[in-house]
């Protein structure tokens, strides 16, 4: 899934529908706040805010709560920039790939 920031919200609605539970594996590029800055040094990010962050946090543990464990994760290098705030050289995508260890197709028999 690589749906530039949407996948917040839509691995949220797979976890609170019950849907999640049907997957066997997801392979994610999650995208932080700061996903346009790389492109656009310039542009200050609005949405790093303690809500974003907590919202994208609360909705990767319920993932783990519902079973899916990381079994791979790489950074996506071209994304690189330089934090507004903290003038640090940071990346804004990240490639995760999971596994339901729920899902009964996933356990060892």
């Amino acid at each position: 899934m690589d749906v530039e920031f949407s996948e917040w919200p839509t691995l949220y609605d797979l976890v609170t529908t019950g849907l999640i539970k049907s997957i066997r594996q997801l392979a994610l590029e999650i995208h932080t706040p700061e996903m346009d800055v790389h492109h656009s040094p310039q542009h200050v990010c609005t949405w790093s805010t303690l809500d974003t962050l907590a919202f994208m946090m609360r909705t990767l543990i319920e993932l783990k709560n519902a079973g899916f464990l990381i079994f791979h994760s790489r950074t996506n290098h071209r994304t690189q920039f330089t934090s507004a705030l903290t003038h640090v050289e940071r990346y804004c995508c990240y490639d995760l790939h999971l596994i339901n260890i729920n899902h009964p197709d996933n356990r060892y028999h």
